[in-house]
């Protein structure tokens, strides 16, 4: 890594430091990830992994509050959670049979000892970072032969890339579009958390900076890392949010119409593809 690619890179891990600092203590509460629907969709696809590869030891590389600690505490023997801010690994709940170690660093250049694990995870991580080959080797070294690193609700640019060029003026774009498009120009959320729109930017390097991840570059990298199988997913398409959430109707009948939708979109990948938000990935060594 050069000087100049060095010095970003730390711009980056110092945003992130910064803005995850502020808002630690409601993570919880404000994460889209949090939502009921959500939890019970990574539920089942860790529980799906778990069982795949007969996992007792997880790594999961920038745990944050403990999303996914959460979720596998109850299922594992071993976990351990890595993250760069201090005040985010402040709230992960410890209790529960397994046991669990947390450690403050960079996932980048964690060492995660001799002892293999069976899974690693990085929920939500990647779009955080300047660059995200050093994570994926960090996840390839740790794992053991036939063990799956798991990321998912990452930036598809397929989605922001068909977005980008849009006005929220456009009197022709249907409210369900021009909704989006007022998500990616709104500036608003630097305010609220009390940082300026360039650490915020930082902060979300992968998203904000470069634009989100493409699948054929990420299958690239995990292939130069050297997992020998990548499995890509796509998730919460345009208007998702709208079906499940429909005033005066039956949750559970909404969602399993968005599912029904779901399923429809995913036969009719890649042609698809620019309506999911985001994607995700199950690598295997």
């Amino acid at each position: 890594m050069g000087n100049q690619d060095e010095a970003e890179y730390r711009k980056v891990m110092e945003a992130n430091v910064a803005v995850h600092g502020k808002i630690a203590a409601d993570y919880n509460k404000n994460e889209p990830q949090f939502r009921p629907e959500n939890l019970a969709r990574v539920d089942k696809i860790l529980s799906g992994l778990i069982a795949r590869v007969g996992a007792r030891r997880l790594l999961d590389l920038g745990c944050g509050t403990g999303f996914v600690i959460d979720l596998v505490r109850a299922k594992l023997e071993e976990i351990h959670g890595v993250d760069v801010t201090q005040a985010m690994l402040d709230q992960v709940d410890r209790s529960g049979p397994a046991k669990i170690t947390l450690t403050r660093g960079d996932a980048a250049t964690f060492d995660p000892g001799p002892k293999p694990f069976d899974m690693v995870t990085s929920y939500s991580v990647l779009h955080h970072l300047y660059d995200v080959e050093p994570t994926m080797r960090t996840a390839y070294k740790a794992l053991r032969p036939g063990g799956v690193y798991y990321t998912d609700l990452e930036p598809n640019r397929a989605f922001w890339r068909e977005l980008s060029p849009l006005s929220p003026d456009d009197p022709l774009l249907h409210p369900l579009v021009k909704a989006e498009v007022v998500k990616i120009l709104d500036h608003q959320v630097a305010t609220e958390i009390g940082v300026d729109r360039e650490t915020l930017d930082l902060a979300e390097y992968g998203k904000n900076i470069r634009g989100g991840f493409d699948e054929a570059e990420l299958r690239a990298t995990l292939g130069r890392v050297g997992f020998s199988k990548v499995e890509i997913t796509y998730h919460w398409f345009v208007g998702q949010g709208a079906i499940i959430n429909a005033p005066g109707t039956n949750k559970a009948t909404q969602l399993a119409l968005a599912e029904q939708m779901d399923q429809a979109l995913h036969r009719a990948l890649p042609l698809s593809r620019p309506l999911y938000k985001y994607l995700g990935f199950v690598a295997t060594k």
